[in-house]
């Protein structure tokens, strides 16, 4: 299948899908937050959610005959999924209970940890000028999560929690065997956020099911499923330092999201906190981009 518009360079389609693809990811989580504020319990909705991706995928595995076997399940795909699922339960937790911005904004917490991880861990050369924008960029979080003013809320936390998490799925990720296709991978965690969310949600509770809600989460299923294609059709064209500061894109989308559609205020140190993040991810990208 070919997504690519002829008449743009590979780097510009490349943009284009990293843009298309980190909006699916962030309005996907809007249409699950917008379920939950029609009555549904987050788990609940998240098991709903489930059940489609669930089906998606298998449906795709089946046609591509793509499998995965137990000479797979080795350690690193086992910690991904598992990381996975308590990420997802932790931030959408914290998602239906504060401002859409700050949750989305928080998780950018994540590829600069990533970044500091990779050096403890992974024994990767981490410059000076890369500790640098980290710093910033939790600088730019400390910004919005502002844990000693009275604005402070306790999910903010949670979120933080959530990206660490994140940052251990991502190290996981990177300790997969190559030739492990990523349908069986996504669709193995599809079973398993489906299986978690639907026993969570039994403790929880469940709230009434409304057409309306339904219809949401399958737009939110939807968008989940332009997130993961056109993320992968990124890394396939053009170069993906090119690519990369699109990403943030999804900060300018929360915001609006935030502002539009659930009637949030963005003040002053919010949108400073927003802004060094920013500056911050995309020095770091420039950084990445200087021959060794």
């Amino acid at each position: 299948m070919t997504l690519s518009p002829t008449a743009l360079s590979p780097n510009a389609q490349g943009c284009l899908y990293m843009v298309i693809g980190s909006l699916g990811y962030v309005i996907n989580d809007a249409f699950v937050r917008a379920a939950t504020d029609e009555g549904l319990d987050v788990y609940q909705a998240l098991f709903f959610r489930g059940i489609a991706m669930t089906v998606l995928f298998a449906a795709a595995s089946q046609v591509r005959g793509d499998r995965l076997t137990r000479i797979h399940l080795q350690p690193p795909l086992v910690a991904r999924v598992a990381a996975e699922l308590v990420a997802t339960a932790v931030f959408f937790a914290a998602l239906v209970r504060m401002d859409f911005a700050n949750a989305q904004t928080i998780l950018l917490l994540v590829p600069f940890a990533v970044t500091l991880a990779a050096a403890a861990t992974l024994g990767e050369r981490v410059s000076g000028l890369q500790y640098l924008a980290v710093l910033a960029g939790f600088a730019g979080v400390l910004a919005v999560v502002r844990p000693a003013t009275d604005g402070f809320s306790v999910w903010s936390l949670a979120v933080v929690a959530a990206a660490a998490v994140m940052v251990v799925r991502e190290l996981a990720t990177q300790r997969i065997d190559d030739d492990i296709s990523p349908l069986p991978v996504a669709l193995l965690t599809a079973v398993s956020l489906t299986t978690f969310m639907g026993l969570l949600s039994i403790f929880s509770g469940w709230g009434p099911v409304t057409l309306r809600a339904l219809v949401f989460l399958g737009l939110a299923c939807l968008c989940l499923m332009v997130g993961y294609i056109f993320t992968i059709q990124t890394v396939r064209v053009g170069e993906l330092s090119v690519s990369a500061p699109f990403r943030y894109t999804t900060l300018v989308a929360a915001v609006v999201i935030g502002v539009l559609v659930f009637d949030e205020s963005l003040d002053v140190l919010t949108g400073i906190g927003c802004l060094i993040i920013v500056l911050a991810g995309l020095f770091a990208i420039r950084l990445d981009q200087r021959p060794a």
